[in-house]
């Protein structure tokens, strides 16, 4: 899922996946994070509507939405729909023995399972 209303949270991974709507010149010499990038979010802003002034176009009014302010571009709200929330992953049985095969440790025993009598 992304862009949309994802539940953000300040604290969160976003994955950059578009650049859409990111303009240089409004953004003030900071740097857009690049595609494929993660980073943790460190405010969430929701708004109906935003207007943007600048000096060398009139009033942009664009819709509203969730805006991220993100690490490394404090700078700058960027829409919500240029990123996908990373969702945390807890670690399970495949996981172990995935890490275990990659570090090469020996296999651990598992006892016979005996049969239940009913």
């Amino acid at each position: 899922m992304s862009g949309g209303y994802q539940n953000w949270q300040v604290g969160d991974l976003a994955l950059c996946i578009s650049h859409d709507g990111f303009y240089a010149e409004f953004s003030d010499g900071w740097r857009y994070p690049p595609i494929g990038s993660i980073r943790q979010v460190k405010r969430v802003i929701l708004e109906r509507k935003r207007t943007i002034r600048r000096w060398f176009k009139p009033n942009i009014c664009v819709l509203g939405g969730v805006w991220l302010v993100i690490e490394g571009c404090e700078g700058l709200n960027l829409h919500n729909s240029n990123f996908r929330k990373i969702l945390p992953h807890a670690p399970d049985e495949e996981d172990a023995e995935t890490i275990r095969l990659l570090t090469g440790q020996p296999a651990t025993p598992v006892a016979p399972k005996t049969p239940e009598l009913v």
